[in-house]
């Protein structure tokens, strides 16, 4: 990776006006729906191309490992504030990006689909995970108080839009024309992206380190060292087949199989995080004159107040409804008599749009009138409605489909409000000088909520039956309620009172 166009230009021009076609609607449109596109390549296409081209089970099950690095990503998320800017990440990451497309796409005429295949994805994924960091720390460059809450809904339906064009028409495209035109397109999706992205966003940061200083940076002798661990850790691999074993000790062990390996990867992150906590006046001492992007990052991020806290609320925030999303379908299939076709439309298309819609709205009220004229109404709004599940469960099959739609509907749109807010906090939870690491770390951290959940799920609702169990995701929505009346961050900034019209 070279330096960007702008690496040489002085601060005046990285501080220049957008031009006046730049409106924040178009490149936060952009970006997030640039965000959501190769990682649902990864994430979605990974599985089904591995299938079409003859991998067993137990390969295809391997294919979730490509979602480590969305994972991992807070370890070097520090970097993207240090070097260059978040707008040469960016467009240099979409770069990279294309290429790595026209790599996978390639690998179909080659004699070692699988293994060539498995290199260019999780090529994808690092780049891709890089991109994520990249794309939420300019939006929080960006925009004032006012812009951050007004356009979440907006970030997360163009996210959105990109999966379902992945998980739609491009299978439809790659059905009709074969995997390596299918891939093409991808890249031409990707390239097509770059070119806007270089031509419109806005020049928001002043760099301080250029991507060559990066690289000088990385051919330190301790890079080395860590590089040779990697590979002596191969050698080692095929000569024991170690982690081979692992793997089937981790799908044999029933919890860790169940929250697979994002979910465990999510619970070591909180563990290390409390372990810091609990050593954090030692850790300040000893890192306190430390130049390492990793530790001056992190350790800013352990010294903002209450953020025992702060960790307790993203974790459990979003615990209720993530009970209710793994039981939903099994309650309405099995209880309410719903059938695939049903559900496909009324949860996956007038649903969607119910919490596009929801998200669209709280970001725009809270950009209007703060966080906190809202916190409440929407978070009731996100919890209260999970006792509608309770009441379809009571009244059973004799239940409307009309009614039925409506719960569905309604729960979506308290979701999408519950979303504004989610994502208003989390943004105010990362430091101006470390907005990408805090970033990549706080939304690593708020999995583990989900994928708990995912563990327990299905063991409550059958001991305690679905009426219980819709009772349960509301009770486990509490905690995080209660949290509110100890979390920092929730004050408006004057910035986001002060001006609710268009974001500069």
């Amino acid at each position: 990776m070279t330096d960007s166009p702008e690496a040489n230009s002085s601060p005046e021009t990285d501080r220049r006006a957008a031009p006046p076609s730049t409106s924040p609607h178009l490149w936060v449109t952009s970006t997030y729906f640039a965000e959501g596109f190769p990682y649902t390549v990864v994430n979605g296409l990974a599985e089904i191309m591995f299938k079409e081209f003859g991998a067993t089970l137990q390969v295809i099950g391997l294919t979730s490992l490509f979602h480590l690095p969305w994972n991992l990503k807070f370890l070097w998320g520090p970097w993207l504030d240090r070097f260059a800017t978040k707008r040469s990440w960016l467009i240099w990451t979409e770069v990279w990006l294309s290429v790595a497309l026209v790599g996978l796409a390639a690998t179909v005429h080659t004699g070692a689909v699988l293994a060539f295949a498995a290199v260019a994805f999780t090529l994808i994924a690092v780049l891709s995970a890089t991109h994520d960091i990249a794309i939420d720390g300019y939006y929080l460059e960006a925009l004032d108080e006012s812009g951050k809450s007004k356009f979440v809904g907006y970030r997360a339906m163009a996210f959105r839009v990109a999966g379902l064009l992945v998980s739609g028409p491009l299978l439809v495209a790659i059905g009709r024309w074969g995997w390596s035109s299918g891939l093409l397109l991808c890249a031409a999706v990707m390239g097509t992206l770059m070119v806007l992205h270089a031509r419109l966003l806005p020049r928001v940061e002043t760099q301080v380190r250029s991507f060559g200083d990066l690289g000088r940076g990385l051919l330190r002798r301790r890079v080395f060292l860590v590089a040779a661990a990697v590979a002596l850790a191969f050698i080692v691999e095929r000569e024991t087949g170690w982690a081979e074993a692992a793997f089937r000790w981790f799908a044999a062990t029933a919890v860790l199989a169940r929250l697979g390996v994002g979910g465990v990867v999510g619970l070591l992150l909180v563990l290390g995080l409390l372990t810091l906590l609990g050593l954090r006046r030692w850790i300040f001492a000893r890192l306190g004159s430390s130049n390492s992007p990793l530790a001056v990052a992190y350790t800013s991020f352990l010294a903002q107040p209450r953020v025992g806290r702060v960790l307790a609320f993203v974790i459990l925030f979003r615990t209720g409804e993530s009970f209710l999303l793994k039981m939903r379908w099994p309650f309405l299939r099995d209880e309410m008599g719903m059938t695939l076709e049903t559900y496909g439309l009324v949860n996956g298309t007038v649903g969607v749009a119910a919490s596009f819609s929801a998200t669209l709205l709280g970001g725009w009220l809270i950009g209007r009138q703060g966080l906190k004229r809202w916190l409440w109404p929407f978070l009731l709004a996100q919890n209260l409605l999970n006792l509608s599940y309770f009441a379809l469960a009571e009244a059973g099959m004799g239940v409307a489909p009309w009614v039925v739609t409506v719960v569905i509907v309604g729960e979506h749109f308290g979701a999408g409000l519950g979303t504004a807010v989610f994502m208003v906090y989390i943004m105010r939870c990362c430091h101006p000088d470390h907005k990408a690491a805090h970033m990549a770390l706080v939304t690593a951290v708020m999995s583990v909520g989900f994928s708990v959940a995912g563990v327990f799920s299905g063991f409550a609702a059958e001991a305690i039956g679905f009426s219980g169990y819709f009772v349960f995701t509301f009770l486990a929505s509490v905690p995080a309620m209660l949290l509110v009346f100890g979390v920092p961050h929730l004050d408006d900034p004057a910035a986001a009172d002060a001006d609710p019209g268009e974001p500069s």
